[in-house]
C-alpha cells in the first residue's frame, strides 16, 4: 500500500492528505512484470478465480473510522466493489469460498488473513443496502438464454445483463441457486442465500422461467429450438452436476446400494434443506458416511445434528499436504472432529453387506495411493486386500462426488466420440454447434468461485460472438505471485470463535463474525504483497491524489546499500555505474512507504508529490 504509513489517525479513520482526487485515478491498472512478461499480483487475487482486487479491499478495511455511523458510507463502497466483480459475494466470498486464504502469503507464518470474515463482516451491513439497489439500466441489445440457476449461469446472466443484454434464465427449479442450495444451513443461512441471488436477478432484470429441464420431463432440442424461435442469439447451457455418483471399486460398481438404508448424502442435505427430513432421523442410528470432500463432511455433520453417531470412511489419507491428503478444509475436519465425528483415513469400499434386505457394514480394504503423478486430475485408488476391515452401521451416506446427464447433450448433439462436451475450452463454445455455450460444473466440477468465472468467460464469449469478433484473442493469461515482504515478526491470525461443540448441534451459525474494531485489525494485518497500481486502495480512499512515482538522483547516490537493508519489499538493488554502484528501485515491488526517502544519507531518494512533512518526521523517528 502506497504511504501505508499515513492509513490510520490514531482515533480512527482516516488522516486525509489529498485535496481533490480525479475518480479515474483510483481506477486499478493491470500491472506486467517485463522481465517475466505475467501479470504481477498477490498470491490471494492469482488464486480467486474472480480476480477480485483483494488487497485493495483490506486496504479500505483497514481504515474504516471505528464509529459504525461514520464507517456505514464506506462500508457500502466496498461492498460496491466487491459486488461488481462478484454478486455474489456475500453466499461465496463470505460464506463458503476461502480459497484467497489457501494461497495468502500469510499461511506458512502465522495463518492468512481471515479474508472470509472480513466480506462476511461487509455482507452483513451491505446486504440491507443491496434490496434497494437500483437495477441496472433496460435491455438494449440482443436476448441470450440461460440454462441452469446455478453459480455459473447467475454469473454469465449478471455479467450479460450489465453489458445490456437481454437475458432470460431457464431453470428447473423454483429456488436458483443450483448447488448453493445443498449447503447446510449452518455455515450458509436461508436468507443470506435468498436475498443475495433475489436481489442480483432484480437488479440484473433476469427473466426468470420455471420449465422443467430434464431428459425425463421433456425434449430438451425442443426447448431449444422454441428459444431460438423466439429470437435468442446465443445459449449458455450451465446445468451443473445434479445427480450423486455411485459408488466403484476398481472401475467397477460397488453391489448392495439398493439395500435398505443406503442413501445418498447429496440427496440428504437437499431434503434437510427443503424441511422434508425429521430432526430426529437417525436418532440412536449409526451412520457411515463415505467421502472425504466437503460435501461429504456437510453430510456428516448434518446427519450428526439428525441424531446419528457418524463414522466418515474416505480413501485419502489425514496429511494434506500430502497428494493423497484428505480434501476437505482444514475447519470442517477440526469442526466434524469436535462434534464427535469419527474418521477412518486411508479405506476403500470393497463390498456392501447386507442381512434380510437392509444395510449391514462394509468392507473397507487399506488405500495406499488415491492419485496418480498427475495429482487430482489422475485419481485412480490402489489398494492392499491383505489388510481390511470391516464398518458396521445402520444406514450408509454415498459421497464421493456428483455427475451429470449426458441424455440432453447426446439430444442436442453436444458430445463427441467419446460422449464428452466437446466444447472449445478457451471460449466454452460448443465445437459441434455454433451459437452455444457450455460451462460449469457440467464442463469441470470445481468450486463455486470456479463456475462463476466460467459463468464470466462464456459472458464474454458471447459478447464477441454477437459482435463477430475473435473469441480467443487475448484471453489467454499468466501471472506472478508476489512475494512475502520481510518482517522482524508477523501479526498473529485470529482465532476462530465457535460455539462449543454441545452447544451446536443444530442449524444455527455457530461462528461469531467481526465487529467493527476486530474487522479494522485484521484488514490492517494484510500484508499488502501485490504492486501499488493495481491497488490503489489509498487513491480511493483520498489519501493521496495518485500512486506517486519514486526516482533515484543517480548522481548523488553513494551506493551505500542503507535502502536495500531496510526495503522489506526487496524493491531495491545495487547495480554498478560509473562511480562505484547505485540504488536502482524495482516500480512494481516498490510500496512508496518513504522509508528508503527518510534512511537515504545522501537525499538521492525522492517520492513524486504527497508526501506530507509530518509523515516523513514519523517515519524518521521511528527509523532512529
Amino acid at each position: 500500500m502506497a504511504l501505508a504509513v499515513n492509513a490510520h489517525n490514531p482515533k480512527g479513520g482516516l488522516i486525509n492528505m489529498a485535496k481533490e482526487v480525479d475518480q479515474g485515478a483510483s481506477r486499478i491498472e493491470e500491472v506486467i512484470d517485463e522481465a517475466s512478461g505475467k501479470a504481477y499480483l498477490p498470491p490471494c487475487q492469482v488464486r480467486c478465480p474472480l480476480k477480485i482486487d483483494i488487497q485493495r479491499n483490506h486496504v479500505m478495511i483497514s481504515c474504516l473510522p471505528l464509529d459504525e455511523k461514520e464507517a456505514r458510507s464506506q462500508i457500502l463502497k466496498i461492498g460496491d466493489e466487491v459486488y461488481d466483480q462478484n454478486p455474489l459475494f456475500p453466499i461465496i466470498c463470505g460464506h463458503i469460498c476461502g480459497l484467497c486464504e489457501k494461497e495468502c502469503n500469510y499461511k506458512d507464518q502465522t495463518g492468512a488473513v481471515r479474508r472470509k470474515l472480513l466480506l462476511r463482516f461487509i455482507a452483513e451491513h451491505y446486504l440491507p443496502y443491496l434490496k434497494t439497489k437500483p437495477s441496472y439500466a433496460p435491455p438494449t441489445r440482443e436476448k441470450v438464454a440461460v440454462i441452469g440457476g446455478g453459480p455459473a449461469s447467475l454469473m454469465c446472466a449478471h455479467t450479460l445483463s450489465k453489458k445490456g443484454y437481454q437475458v432470460a434464465m431457464v431453470e428447473r427449479c423454483s429456488d436458483l441457486g443450483g448447488a448453493l442450495r445443498l449447503i447446510p444451513r449452518y455455515r450458509l443461512p436461508k436468507n443470506i442465500l435468498d436475498d443475495t441471488v433475489d436481489s442480483l436477478v432484480r437488479i440484473a432484470r433476469i427473466d426468470v422461467r420455471d420449465v422443467k429441464f430434464e431428459p425425463k420431463m421433456g425434449d430438451w432440442a425442443k426447448t431449444m429450438g422454441e428459444l431460438r424461435k423466439e429470437g435468442y442469439q446465443a445459449i449458455f447451457i450451465a446445468t451443473g452436476t445434479p445427480f450423486p455418483r455411485r459408488l466403484r471399486f476398481e472401475g467397477k460398481l460397488v453391489a448392495g446400494a439398493d439395500l435398505q438404508g443406503i442413501m445418498f448424502g447429496l440427496n440428504l442435505l437437499s431434503d434437510v434443506n427443503k424441511g422434508k427430513v425429521d430432526p430426529r432421523l437417525f436418532e440412536g442410528k449409526r451412520v457411515i458416511v463415505i467421502g472425504g470432500g466437503n460435501v461429504a463432511f456437510d453430510a456428516a455433520r448434518t446427519a450428526r445434528r439428525l441424531g446419528g453417531k457418524i463414522t466418515l470412511v474416505c480413501l485419502e489419507n489425514e496429511d494434506k499436504s500430502s497428494k493423497d491428503g484428505i480434501p476437505a478444509d482444514v475447519e470442517e475436519i477440526e469442526g466434524a472432529t469436535e462434534e464427535g465425528v469419527e474418521i477412518i483415513y486411508s479405506r476403500g469400499v470393497e463390498e456392501i453387506i447386507g442381512e434380510d434386505g437392509k444395510f449391514k457394514k462394509i468392507e473397507c480394504p487399506r488405500c495406499t495411493g488415491v492419485y496418480n503423478e498427475m495429482g487430482y486430475r489422475g485419481f485412480n485408488p490402489k489398494f492392499d486386500r491383505s489388510d481390511v476391515i470391516y464398518v458396521e452401521g445402520d444406514v450408509l451416506l454415498i459421497t464421493i462426488g456428483q455427475t451429470w446427464p449426458r441424455t440432453p447433450f447426446r439430444q442436442l448433439g453436444l458430445l463427441d466420440e467419446r460422449d464428452r462436451i466437446d466444447v472449445d475450452p478457451i471460449a466454452l463454445m460448443s465445437n459441434r454447434k455454433e451459437g452455444i455455450f457450455i460451462g460449469g460444473d457440467v464442463r469441470r466440477v470445481g468450486f463455486a468461485a470456479e463456475a462463476m468465472r466460467e459463468g464470466i468467460i462464456a459472458a464474454e464469449s458471447i459478447d464477441r460472438y454477437l459482435k463477430g469478433e475473435d473469441l480467443k484473442k487475448g484471453r489467454e493469461k499468466e501471472y506472478e505471485k508476489a512475494a512475502i515482504p520481510r518482517a522482524a515478526e508477523y501479526k498473529p491470525q485470529p482465532e476462530l470463535m465457535w460455539l462449543p461443540a454441545k452447544e451446536r448441534i443444530n442449524f444455527k451459525p455457530f461462528e461469531k463474525g467481526f465487529t467493527l474494531e476486530e474487522a479494522v485489525e485484521e484488514g490492517g494485518r494484510c500484508l499488502y504483497c501485490g504492486p501499488c497500481k493495481s491497488c490503489k486502495g489509498c487513491v480511493a480512499l483520498e489519501l493521496q491524489i495518485e500512486i506517486p512515482e519514486i526516482e533515484v538522483n543517480r548522481d548523488i547516490c553513494s551506493g551505500c546499500g542503507v535502502c536495500v537493508l531496510l526495503c522489506s519489499y526487496d524493491a531495491i538493488k545495487l547495480e554498478k555505474s560509473e562511480n562505484g554502484s547505485v540504488a536502482v528501485i524495482d516500480d512494481i515491488r516498490c510500496k512508496r512507504c518513504g522509508v528508503c526517502v527518510a534512511a537515504c544519507p545522501s537525499a538521492a531518494i525522492n517520492l513524486e508529490h504527497c508526501i506530507d512533512e509530518e509523515i516523513m518526521s514519523e517515519i524518521e523517528g521511528v527509523l532512529v
